[in-house]
C-alpha cells in the first residue's frame, strides 16, 4: 500500500510540475524562441544519439544567443570530479579544438525537472562546432542521489518490467531512472540565434571540420575495437598528432601507438604521463604532440576496452567527441609529399603457437639456415616479476635463447595482465625450438577476465625479417 501511495503522490507532483511549466514556458519564454532572432542551429534528438554536433562559420565577429535545456541532480557539484551534468551541451573552437564555452554550474538555472542555460556570447570570426550530449540519468532526494547510464543500443529491452521496494516507491530504481529520462529527453538540446546579423551569413558544416594535410585518421567508434594504418615517409617529416582516449590511474584504457615497422620500436605512444584531461568525465585524456620521424615505414595502431566510447558513453565524453580515436597530419605544405598510405609490410612466418588454450604446452621447430633477424610476436598472461603462460625459444641443446619477461613486456589491452612483445631478435644458423606453455586459467577461449585485444595471436609467432 505505502509503495502504491507513494507512486501516486510522485505521479501527482509530477504532473503539476508538467502543467505549470507549460503555463510559465508560454508566458515567460526567451523572446528568441519566439522568431525574432534568426536561428543558426538546432541540436535535439537526443533519444537516438548520445552526441549531437553542428559546425559554423562566422564570417566576422558576432554575438551568440545560446539557449540549452539539460539534465543534472538537483545539486550541482563534481562529485568523481567530472562534468555535473548528463545532459548539457557546449562550443568548440573548430580549430584549436578548444572549449570556447559550457553549460556548468556558473551559467545555468534550474527550470522545474532541467537546466537551462540561456546566454549571450561574443565570438570573434572562425569556425566553431556545437556540442550537446546525454549520456546517463539521475534524479536525487534530500542527500541521496541515484543514476545511471543510458546505452542507447539497449534501452529498447529495458524497463518493460516493474521492480518493488524502497527504490521503486520514491521513483529511483532504474526502471523509474529510464521512464523519467524517457519523458524528458524530447526536451534536452541546444540552439543557437544570431543577435547581431543575419543567420544566413553564418555557414554550417558537418562535425568535426577535417582540417588539412591529415595523412590518417583512425576513429574508434565502438568498444573492444582495434585498428591499424601503416604508413611511409620517404624523407624526415614533422607530423602532428592527435589522440583522445580513455585512462585512469597509471594505464590506458583506449590508446594509440606509433611503431616503426620495420624495428618494431614503438616510437609514439599515448600514455597517462604525457596525456592530459579532455574534458567531461576524468578519465577522458588527450595527447597532442609534434612529432619528428626520420624516413621509414611505420604503423598507426588504436585499441579500445569494453566500455565508455562513441558506441556508449557510460560517462560524460570528451569535449571533442568527434575526433575520439588517433589522428595524424602533417602541418607544413612543403612536406605533405614525404607521407602516403601503404600496405602493411608482410612477414612471412617461420613457426607459430597461436590460439593456444589453457593447460597447453606447445612447440614448433624452424630452421635458419644463416644468422638472421626475425620479428617474435608473443601474447600471454603475465603480472609482477613473473608469467604465468611462458613463451621462449631454445636452441638445438634446450638453452633458452629468447625468454618473453614481463619487465620488456607493454599492456596488450584488456586485463592488466595481458601482456605482449613485439620486437627484433637476432639468431645464428641453427635449428630452434618454439615453446609455449600456459597455466590452468587466462588464456584463448577461456578468459576469466578482460581478454588481449588480439586474441587471435594468443600464443607467440616468429617471423623472417628479411
Amino acid at each position: 500500500m505505502l509503495s502504491f501511495l507513494m507512486t501516486e503522490v510522485f505521479s501527482l507532483v509530477r504532473a503539476v510540475h508538467g502543467v505549470a511549466l507549460f503555463v510559465i514556458m508560454a508566458a515567460f519564454a526567451p523572446a528568441s524562441l519566439r522568431g525574432e532572432e534568426p536561428r543558426i542551429l538546432g541540436l535535439h534528438g537526443l533519444e537516438a544519439a548520445e552526441v549531437r554536433q553542428q559546425g559554423f562559420t562566422l564570417p566576422r565577429a558576432m554575438k551568440i544567443h545560446v539557449y540549452a535545456k539539460g539534465g543534472g541532480l538537483r545539486r550541482i557539484f563534481h562529485g568523481d570530479g567530472g562534468h555535473p551534468l548528463f545532459a548539457y551541451g557546449w562550443i568548440l573552437n573548430a580549430a584549436t579544438r578548444e572549449v570556447v564555452w559550457q553549460m556548468d554550474g556558473s551559467n545555468i538555472k534550474r527550470d522545474w525537472e532541467y537546466w537551462v542555460a540561456d546566454r549571450y556570447i561574443d565570438l570573434p570570426a572562425g569556425s566553431y562546432e556545437a556540442c550537446f550530449a546525454n549520456h546517463g540519468f539521475g534524479q536525487s532526494l534530500l542527500f541521496a542521489q541515484w543514476n545511471r547510464n543510458i546505452d542507447r543500443r539497449t534501452i529498447q529491452h529495458e524497463g518493460r518490467g516493474r521492480s518493488h521496494g524502497f527504490l521503486e516507491a520514491i521513483g529511483a530504481d532504474e526502471s523509474s531512472l529510464l521512464r523519467h529520462w524517457r519523458e524528458q529527453v524530447g526536451n534536452y538540446g541546444m540552439e543557437l540565434y544570431a543577435a547581431s546579423g543575419q543567420a544566413s551569413d553564418v555557414a554550417t558544416f558537418e562535425a568535426p571540420l577535417r582540417w588539412k594535410n591529415i595523412v590518417l585518421s583512425l576513429p574508434a567508434t565502438t568498444d573492444d575495437g582495434h585498428w591499424a594504418q601503416a604508413f611511409r615517409l620517404r624523407r624526415p617529416a614533422t607530423l602532428h598528432v592527435y589522440a583522445e582516449g580513455e585512462g585512469s590511474g597509471r594505464r590506458m584504457h583506449d590508446y594509440g601507438w606509433i611503431t616503426n615497422a620495420r624495428t618494431r620500436e614503438r616510437v609514439w605512444e599515448m600514455t597517462m604521463d604525457k596525456s592530459q584531461f579532455a574534458g567531461g568525465a576524468r578519465k577522458n585524456r588527450r595527447q597532442v604532440e609534434t612529432l619528428q620521424l626520420p624516413a621509414g615505414d611505420y604503423e598507426a595502431t588504436f585499441v579500445t576496452d569494453d566500455s565508455h566510447s562513441p558506441a556508449d558513453w557510460n560517462a560524460a565524453p570528451p569535449c571533442d567527441p568527434g575526433m575520439y580515436g588517433l589522428t595524424i597530419s602533417v602541418p607544413s605544405d612543403a612536406e605533405v609529399s614525404a607521407a602516403s598510405l601503404t600496405a602493411s609490410l608482410a612477414w612471412p612466418p617461420l613457426a607459430e603457437l597461436v590460439r593456444v588454450g589453457n593447460d597447453q604446452d606447445r612447440s614448433a621447430s624452424f630452421t635458419l639456415g644463416g644468422a638472421q633477424s626475425l620479428r617474435v610476436y608473443a601474447v600471454a598472461e603475465g603480472s609482477g616479476d613473473e608469467m604465468a603462460d611462458e613463451a621462449w625459444i631454445e636452441d638445438a641443446s634446450g638453452k633458452r635463447v629468447w625468454v618473453m619477461s614481463p619487465g620488456h613486456s607493454s599492456h596488450a589491452g584488456g586485463a592488466s595482465k595481458n601482456r605482449m612483445v613485439d620486437e627484433l631478435v637476432s639468431l645464428p644458423k641453427g635449428v630452434y625450438t618454439l615453446r609455449f606453455r600456459t597455466d590452468d586459467s587466462h588464456a584463448y577461449g577461456r578468459w576469466n577476465d578482460d581478454a588481449p585485444w588480439d586474441k587471435e595471436h594468443y600464443g607467440i609467432s616468429v617471423y623472417s625479417a628479411k
